[in-house]
């Protein structure tokens, strides 16, 4: 129970800090502490991470082209306040940008030790090995492939939106259940309608996702998942023949390990999948990922990993598409070495293959990307 207390909410956010039993977390507590009066408590935090990328793909023409460059993958900056033992507020600001933005805004009420209400722009249900997965503890330097494909086709490239999401948690479960958008946009009219003559498509309603993980026991080691989610918005990720389209889209993990430094030997694997409705000519099309990732701690500050994936689509009256993405690297934690968290400040290095998207798999022609990402979460 010590262990689970000394951690975060998920997905890079900051837990109630008043919360005594259970928190939601996959990250290290971090940031300065401040109590103002009997019952506010305020904290402070940041992630910055630096990264050196080199690239070798096809551009658009198929020529192959070389790229070297310096980057700022997230320099982002927290604030958490906590009012009493119930009510919290979360926000989260990303600079990395040309302008710097917020990401999460989201207030939280816990109605008891079980049973907390969140509000706002976040993170809801959605597959684990996204950003229910936080920032600082990415396995890889890049959360897997798949899973950036399918925010991508779905909600959008930060994984958050708009809704209302309440959370049942217990030593082994933890149950979630989100009203959303349906697409990470502030206006809620867009869940109402937009007229396709004016350069926009046609949207619908919301979105209902719900996620349940299991623990079997309390919490460490193994975990367990699933998540489902039924989205009406039709929004323009999901366009096809200027025409946006509703969507189912599921996942299922199971991982022995979840956190990076957690134990000597980790497995995590994630199966993610999308169906969209039939829109005339087009038939239903349906996409399914899979990864599977194996690290080891060689020492207790050294960790190295290997990870496959591979995507398919069924084409909805296109071709099919199949591609295969393979990835290997190492995780060198410099707050370990003080015996402080594995993930709270570490030197990442990887090396990924991607084959080209065709009908069969083809590593004819394959994108190579090598990258050293430095990590300072605090």
């Amino acid at each position: 129970m010590n262990k689970i207390k000394a951690l975060l909410l998920a997905a890079g956010c900051s837990a109630l800090l008043t919360i005594p039993e259970i928190t939601l977390s996959q990250q290290p507590e971090a940031g300065l502490v401040r109590t103002v009066g009997d019952d506010v408590t305020l904290r402070l935090g940041g992630t910055l991470q630096p990264r050196v990328t080199y690239a070798s793909d096809l551009n658009a023409a198929g020529e192959r082209q070389e790229r070297l460059g310096f980057g700022m993958r997230r320099l982002r900056l927290r604030f958490t306040a906590g009012f009493g033992e119930n009510l919290g507020v979360f926000l989260q600001m990303e600079g990395s940008g040309a302008t710097p933005t917020f990401l999460d805004i989201r207030g939280e009420y816990r109605f008891n030790d079980n049973l907390t209400l969140r509000a706002g722009r976040f993170v809801g249900a959605q597959p684990r090995a996204y950003a229910r997965t936080g920032h600082a503890v990415i396995d890889a330097i890049d959360r897997p492939a798949v899973s950036d494909m399918w925010a991508r086709m779905t909600i959008g490239a930060d994984g958050r939106d708009y809704g209302i999401e309440a959370l049942w948690n217990t030593p082994r479960w933890e149950l979630r259940g989100f009203l959303h958008n349906g697409f990470n946009r502030w206006n809620y009219n867009l869940g109402i309608s937009r007229d396709p003559s004016t350069g926009g498509i046609e949207t619908e309603g919301f979105a209902f996702s719900a996620a349940a993980t299991h623990w079997p026991a309390g919490r460490d080691r193994l975990e367990l998942g699933a998540y489902a989610s039924v989205n009406t918005s039709r929004n323009e990720l999901t366009e096809i023949g200027r025409v946006g389209r509703n969507y189912i889209s599921y996942s299922a993990h199971a991982y022995w390990g979840p956190l990076p430094g957690d134990q000597p030997f980790r497995v995590k694997a994630d199966l993610i999948g999308i169906s969209y409705q039939e829109v005339a000519p087009f038939d239903i099309e349906n996409y399914i990922g899979a990864s599977l990732f194996t690290g080891v701690l060689v020492a207790p500050h050294v960790e190295l990993y290997a990870m496959g994936e591979y995507w398919y689509g069924d084409g909805g009256g296109f071709d099919e598409t199949r591609q295969v993405f393979a990835t290997l690297g190492g995780s060198y934690s410099l707050s370990a070495l003080l015996g402080k968290p594995f993930t709270q400040n570490r030197i990442m290095l990887s090396y990924s293959l991607r084959s080209l998207e065709a009908d069969e798999i083809d590593f004819s022609d394959p994108a190579h990307v090598v990258m050293m990402q430095m990590q300072f979460y605090f």
